[in-house]
């Protein structure tokens, strides 16, 4: 399935041009864009044969509203059974929620307030990354004592978008999955997305990335139909700076049994996994109903599943998904 060139419509483009962008993102508003598989009550939309999405993605096990302070929850990191490490967008601050008090137990300051992505625990360190590419190192975070943070920048820049962060303890490196540009010495590359490793024992970010996502595999498998094509395809033209709405990584976590990587998205509304190779496993709608804007995602070390939501109009949430056992 070959997606519609903008470059081989020029005529068509020079006539919509003048047409103001509020009419083509209607257009795309109204088109079926993200309504494939709505039958399905898994909303798998595709799945490698012999791979088996392992939760019910449909049907939260458990959820928790956040309280206001987390209404912009941005990024989780699972501590233990009773307690999640979160983020928000605005505050260099860490927030513990205790899941059985329903209730945020302790604010950790680790740094000036800025445009925090997401966060990730290792060992007794907490890493959270900056839109702009910078990692924090929050040395022992939980400790009482006044807490020590590292900062490391990296070539990721503010066009890349960096939004979500993991750990892969196989290879020790932080992953970090980039919503905007792909690479960091130029902005072409917008029908990719990628994902980068960062070095924690040299403390240095690898490139070139190490899993390219190619969103024209994405979009195969969403069945857009031509209508939508052309708008995502305006829209991108007209807004270079947002890209392909096609799937804008948010969140990102390694499986702790079997390391496959699971990659979500707000902007699409979308799970993937994808094998350790980047080997496109299963792609997973995720419906609004439980996921007005999902953004992070973790694991307890049995593969439960916890995916945070920010709240829009409404308060945050975090949705735990037991790991079914076949």
């Amino acid at each position: 399935m070959k997606l519609l060139d903008i470059r081989s419509h020029e005529k068509l483009i020079k006539w919509i041009f003048p047409i103001n962008i509020s009419i083509v993102i209607l257009i795309i508003l109204v088109s079926p864009i993200f309504s494939v598989a709505q039958e399905k009550d898994e909303r798998i939309l595709y799945e490698m044969p012999g791979y088996n999405f392992p939760y019910h993605i449909s049907k939260p096990d458990d959820s928790w509203k956040l309280p206001k302070t987390l209404r912009e929850i941005s990024g989780i990191s699972y501590i233990n059974e009773n307690e999640i490490a979160c983020i928000q967008d605005e505050k260099g601050n860490i927030y513990i929620f205790n899941f059985k008090k329903n209730e945020i137990t302790q604010k950790i300051d680790f740094g000036e307030n800025g445009d925090y992505e997401d966060i990730q625990i290792v060992d007794n360190d907490a890493w959270i990354l900056k839109s702009n590419g910078t990692l924090y190192q929050a040395v022992d975070f939980l400790s009482k004592n006044e807490i020590i943070t590292n900062k490391y920048r990296t070539p990721l820049r503010k066009e890349n978008d960096p939004e979500g962060l993991g750990y892969d303890p196989a290879n020790n490196n932080l992953l970090i999955a980039c919503k905007g540009h792909p690479f960091v010495e130029d902005k072409y590359g917008k029908e990719y997305k990628a994902i980068y490793d960062f070095d924690l024992e040299d403390k240095k970010l690898v490139t070139p990335p190490g899993i390219i996502i190619e969103l024209d595999s994405i979009k195969y498998h969403l069945n857009y139909n031509t209508m939508t094509h052309l708008g995502m395809e305006l829209l991108a033209y007209f807004d270079e700076s947002k890209g392909d709405l096609s799937f804008q990584p948010s969140g990102i976590s390694i499986h702790p049994i079997t390391g496959n990587i699971y990659v979500i998205a707000s902007v699409g509304n979308l799970l993937i996994v994808f094998s350790r190779e980047g080997e496109m496993l299963s792609i997973v709608k995720l419906r609004s109903k439980y996921f007005p804007q999902p953004e992070g995602i973790c694991f307890s070390p049995e593969a439960i599943m916890y995916i945070s939501n920010e709240g829009k109009d409404d308060k945050g949430t975090i949705l735990k998904f037991n790991r079914i056992i076949k």
